[in-house]
């Protein structure tokens, strides 16, 4: 499927991604404008560093032998080394399946010719691309779940979650129906305690409370 995509802007990106995309694109003298923005450097633009700069009225003037120019003309240069292209917002003939499914950035389909029937190299290239993706997925998975379980000990750990709570609970031998009137009140489980001698384990819960007296609270509820 040919499609004739446009972006919703033109944007600069680095020239092995555009290759990649099969996008057209220009190499040319970049810079970042003042709001820090990558941009093509204009004719009236000028350097930050080759330029003399006042403060005046609790702002800072830029100078080029005597004349002033004016902030918007103001950029600030790129590493040598940086590895940017630049890509114009529309007029851009991609694979669309392919495409689609490597691209990162938002895009709209201008015109598109669609085949009357799925060639084989079409739902092989269909194929390839998911069992890419769900292999990718497949490792964030277990790099998440190395993150969040501790075998040594054989525990989870807390996520991020946990950095919110400020106020904890220790409920030693509760049944499930207590467990389940403190998790109503917005209490959530930090750590289940199965204990040798008892018939229940004990829980420590947190949560966030933005009521809080910290002067007065120096011990977990019980």
């Amino acid at each position: 499927m040919i499609s004739l995509i446009s972006f919703e802007d033109s944007f600069a990106l680095p020239e092995e991604e555009a290759k990649i995309l099969k996008l057209n694109y220009t190499t040319v003298d970049l810079c970042k404008d003042y709001n820090d923005r990558i941009k093509p450097k204009g004719p009236y633009d000028h350097y930050k560093d080759d330029l003399v700069q006042k403060q005046e009225e609790e702002k800072t003037k830029f100078y080029l032998e005597g004349r002033q120019i004016e902030y918007y003309y103001v950029c600030t240069k790129l590493p040598n080394n940086h590895g940017l292209v630049w890509v114009e917002k529309e007029n851009h003939l991609v694979d669309l399946i392919k495409f689609s499914l490597s691209c990162r950035y938002k895009f709209y389909i201008q015109k598109t010719i669609k085949s009357e029937e799925p060639t084989v190299q079409n739902i092989q290239l269909i194929l390839s691309e998911i069992e890419d993706k769900a292999a990718k997925i497949e490792k964030i998975v277990d790099l998440l779940q190395s993150s969040t379980f501790n075998q040594k000990v054989n525990v989870h750990v807390g996520g991020g979650l946990i950095t919110t709570y400020n106020e904890l609970s220790l409920k030693e031998d509760i049944c499930t129906d207590i467990l389940q009137t403190e998790l109503n009140n917005g209490w959530r489980i930090i750590a289940v305690c199965v204990q040798p001698n008892q018939r229940r384990p004990d829980y420590i819960l947190g949560r966030y409370n933005p009521v809080l007296e910290v002067t007065s609270k120096n011990e977990a509820s019980r």
